[in-house]
């Protein structure tokens, strides 16, 4: 009975957390719903009167975010750095990220966070920082170590984008890529299995597609090598397994991939997805 309860427990959690994650989207949309005349008669006194925009409290700065990450899997010794703040401390799995956090995968350990459907995967001794997390950006900023994203939609409005010491490497398309940053920062790798990026540093832009990897060395003045996709390692593993068992996730058949948390209400079973879906109010996202 205990056990069966604390089963219970968590699938509430997880069903509980997808729908908070989600519901500032909802507000989003109702505040969306406001009608044309009056968004143009609260900002025409402003017009007028710069100098009570500046007295009145900004809104989009009051606003929830309409996006965050999840940290949905770690193994080994994970810790997390929230934005603004000086000490770190243990990562905990299903904590929401936000812009300005940081995470650290120390050695031997491996973690996987979630925007939306877009899977950000750290392997050993690697550091990210959420540059941005909004409804349309995801901007990571990678110190060092080694990262694979798998990106499944690029709609028109989309942004993707892996900032490193050297390069900065825009997604352009849905895919599978990694980049591996060495701990001067003086070199960046870039390996492209599917879809296709453009890395800009140097004064320069460079094209990266499907069964390529780009060497990036130096920082003011970059040398650029182009070479096949190496043969895959014990990291690209385990994240090809993360991929088939997201792929193989039969709550998708009845939530979006955009939902935080879709990925793991499998485990709970068919009850749980419907859970998260009457949460929802039943829209299913």
């Amino acid at each position: 009975m205990k056990t069966y309860r604390q089963w219970w427990s968590s699938a509430v959690a997880v069903a509980g957390l997808a729908f908070m994650l989600q519901w500032p989207l909802a507000m989003k949309a109702q505040d969306a719903q406001v009608a044309p005349d009056s968004q143009d008669s609260q900002a025409a006194p402003d017009a007028q009167n710069p100098q009570s925009s500046q007295d009145a409290p900004d809104a989009n700065t009051q606003d929830p975010p309409g996006r965050v990450a999840r940290l949905n899997f770690m193994e080994g010794s994970v810790s997390f750095q929230p934005g603004g703040e000086n000490d770190w401390v243990d990562a905990v799995v299903n904590r929401p990220l936000v812009t300005g956090d940081n995470l650290w995968a120390d050695e031997s350990s491996k973690a996987e966070v979630h925007i939306g459907s877009t899977a950000l995967r750290l392997g050993s001794k690697t550091g990210i920082t959420l540059l941005e997390v909004s409804d349309r950006a995801a901007q990571i900023r990678l110190a060092q170590g080694s990262l694979i994203v798998r990106v499944r939609h690029v709609d028109d409005e989309d942004s993707y984008e892996v900032d490193t010491p050297n390069v900065a490497f825009t997604i352009l398309q849905p895919g599978e890529y990694r980049l591996d940053v060495d701990p001067d920062g003086n070199r960046t790798d870039i390996t492209v299995w599917n879809g296709r990026g453009e890395a800009t540093g140097g004064g320069s832009s460079y094209t990266v597609v499907a069964d390529q990897r780009a060497t990036f060395n130096g920082t003011d003045q970059l040398s650029y090598d182009l070479g096949q996709v190496p043969r895959d390692d014990d990291f690209d593993s385990w994240s090809l397994a993360r991929d088939d068992r997201e792929d193989r996730a039969d709550s998708a058949n009845y939530v979006s991939r955009e939902m935080t948390g879709y990925e793991d209400l499998d485990e709970y079973g068919t009850g749980v997805t419907w859970l998260a879906m009457e949460l929802a109010g039943g829209r299913g996202w």
